[in-house]
């Protein structure tokens, strides 16, 4: 359950995201939920004095990135759901995800990785620095730093599965695997993310 203080923290926060990264979340909802899952997450919203109504939120609108946080914090709560649950469902968000599929179509192979994942998280953060440290196309894996990104421990699994997804997209006859190797809130410097595809 969200404490009081922890709502305080997540509202606090500041930058901002894109539309979709929330209509993805409602696309998850109303799949696992049906229409009474999107009515509880959002009673929930209510509840907590942040009314969020997921029908009104544009894709390539901005919004507070503390809407991102709680999205994922309420659902969390809402579902009672695990960390593994939060990895599945950052692995099934760029299925849903508008920016994502224009994205794929020009993404290409892992080599066209080094220029296009950073652009492509400026296309939906405001925060957080994005680069490729390691790519190696013969071993078959990629390093993926996220630096000046504190936002909430929750985005730590989800961003897991959600780039193990987004690179299975171009590896469509392997299996690709992702984990978090450094976590900002675990005293690294920065969150990493090793991906690999052989």
């Amino acid at each position: 359950m969200i404490t009081r203080s922890e709502f305080q923290d997540i509202i606090n926060l500041e930058g901002q995201v894109r539309g979709s990264t929330l209509n993805t979340d409602a696309a998850y909802v109303e799949i696992c939920g049906g229409k009474s899952g999107i009515h509880a997450v959002q009673e929930r919203f209510r509840q907590l004095g942040y009314p969020i109504e997921y029908k009104n939120i544009r894709d390539m609108a901005w919004y507070p990135v503390c809407m991102r946080v709680l999205s994922l914090r309420v659902i969390q709560d809402v579902f009672d759901m695990k960390e593994d649950a939060i990895r599945d469902m950052g692995d099934t968000a760029p299925k849903f995800s508008f920016v994502v599929k224009v994205f794929m179509k020009f993404a290409g192979m892992p080599e066209h990785a080094r220029t296009r994942i950073p652009e492509y998280w400026r296309m939906h953060y405001s925060v957080g620095e994005m680069r490729v440290d390691e790519l190696n196309d013969e071993a078959g894996y990629m390093v993926l730093h996220l630096g000046n990104f504190m936002l909430h421990p929750v985005l730590c699994g989800y961003l897991e599965g959600y780039f193990r997804r987004l690179l299975q997209f171009s590896f469509v006859t392997q299996e690709v695997r992702s984990r978090e190797t450094k976590c900002a809130f675990n005293g690294a410097d920065r969150h990493e993310y090793h991906i690999a595809w052989k």
